[in-house]
């Protein structure tokens, strides 16, 4: 108990001494008061922070998909051999009587060697 009445005296002290020592416990309050309030603490503001950045981030991806989605379809509307290559590209499709074949590359997987069949 002395311990926290020596404090408080050292504070009271501080106030009354110092003609700034109003406003640095009234700040010291508002900085407590600001890292432990429930909603609206730094922690909180930093993370709705960065929440907008990616969020203005995607609306800039999606602003310039629109804008490529909308010369796609100007093309498509224009050229009609747009259309066949768009259809075959994005949606695989074929004529009729036609044969599609699909490449793809071989992995690049590890060959594993039997020891034991030196041994053999």
């Amino acid at each position: 108990m002395s311990k926290l009445k020596l404090i408080w005296e050292k504070i009271v002290w501080f106030v009354k001494e110092k003609s700034y020592g109003k406003y640095v416990i009234v700040g010291l309050i508002f900085l407590v008061a600001l890292f432990f309030s429930k909603n609206n603490n730094l922690a909180y503001y930093f993370n709705v922070k960065s929440q907008k950045k990616e969020l203005e981030q995607y609306k800039k991806n999606l602003e310039q998909e629109i804008k490529q989605d909308s010369i796609n379809a100007v093309e498509l509307q224009k050229n009609i051999n747009a259309v066949e290559k768009f259809g075959r590209e994005k949606y695989m499709m074929k004529r009729p009587n036609e044969d599609i074949y699909i490449i793809k590359p071989k992995s690049k997987a590890t060959k594993h060697q039997n020891t034991n069949d030196s041994i053999k």
